[in-house]
């Protein structure tokens, strides 16, 4: 066999190995880039919502629908009625940010320190006609009302006017009569 058969043998082998490793890489990058959208998972809160208000002795307040419709997916809900009547409800919010609703007829005090997350206070927020306490730090924040029987939450990454609208979005009642919060 001659030189230049053989090395022309090596280098169409070198080409054909190298251009399937290419097609793979192109195939990976592909499908990497398919899949890289967040899939932020949504769950329904209706049967915790039910159970809650079952348990608690106060007015239970519930995120308006209407933030579905402006692109808030609810991804989180987690109720306990072990000792005090606490439900926590989380939010992807239509800026693709984070916020939750938590209401609880424990410790006051105890509650908001938990919910704040050692953020200092920073002063007060006016929604819908009712003084939300606003803390605030680098990377939380939280609106806090205190209302009869039960303390009200609203926290997050999401920004103040993110929180703000979340807060003002609540209702109370059964759904059929349902008041602003």
């Amino acid at each position: 066999m001659s030189q230049s058969s053989r090395s022309h043998a090596t280098f169409s082998n070198y080409a054909a190995s190298l251009g399937i490793l290419v097609g793979i890489l192109l195939l990976m990058a592909f499908v990497v880039s398919a899949r890289s959208g967040e899939n932020i998972p949504e769950v329904d809160y209706r049967f915790d919502l039910t159970s809650l208000r079952e348990a608690a002795d106060y007015p239970v307040a519930v995120p308006s629908e209407n933030l579905v419709e402006e692109g808030w997916t609810p991804t989180s809900s987690n109720l306990d009625t072990t000792g005090p009547v606490e439900w926590s409800v989380g939010f992807a919010t239509a800026a693709d940010s984070h916020a939750r609703l938590v209401q609880s007829d424990g410790d006051p005090a105890v509650f908001v320190r938990e919910q704040v997350r050692g953020a200092p206070e920073v002063g007060t927020v006016a929604v819908s006609g009712h003084e939300w306490d606003h803390y605030e730090s680098d990377d939380w924040g939280a609106l806090v009302m205190y209302g009869e029987g039960v303390t009200l939450v609203v926290a997050g990454s999401a920004d103040t006017d993110e929180l703000a609208h979340l807060a003002a979005g609540l209702e109370t009642g059964d759904g059929a009569g349902a008041e602003r919060a």
